[in-house]
């Protein structure tokens, strides 16, 4: 299985910007406990704290060598292994809301699944990485999140 450690190779992690953190946790209760598993920079730790949710696991290691019990996943896993993500996630039943390229919709592993749901914004989220910016738009897939979004709808508009 591909690990994330190799994905350190490839320039496909980027800094989830502050917006998009607002976009997702209005949603979560502070309370919740929420594993950021994607390390980057360790700067989206202290952007959620600062947002005022204080049960936050985030650790720099390899996402497939461990999980946290009882949280719910909130993160921008890099692009190259969103599969393995999300399937590692669906199969242990963690809850989760992971920012990807939009064009991710179009992949057969997500396709059919009747829990899935997606939070589209209305404006293109700006990461920046140096001088590098992403040349897509990136959106939130949800999955098991039906609680949290208070609705069943597929696509929902934020």
């Amino acid at each position: 299985m591909l690990s994330c450690n190799l994905q350190w190779l490839k320039k496909d992690d980027y800094t989830t910007p502050k917006n998009a953190w607002e976009d997702i946790l209005q949603y979560v209760p502070k309370k919740e406990k929420i594993w950021l598993p994607f390390y980057n920079d360790g700067e989206c730790e202290t952007i959620v704290k600062s947002l005022g949710y204080n049960n936050v696991e985030h650790y720099k290691k390899d996402f497939f060598s461990y999980d946290i019990p009882e949280a719910i996943v909130i993160d921008n896993p890099p692009y190259s292994c969103k599969k393995e993500v999300i399937q590692k996630l669906k199969e242990r039943g963690i809850p989760f809301a992971l920012l990807l390229p939009l064009h991710t919709l179009e992949r057969n592993y997500l396709y059919k699944d009747d829990d899935l749901q997606v939070l589209i914004n209305k404006g293109k989220y700006v990461f920046r990485e140096g001088n590098m910016r992403p040349p897509f738009k990136a959106i939130w897939f949800c999955w098991g999140f039906q609680t949290y979004l208070k609705s069943d709808k597929r696509f929902l508009w934020i």
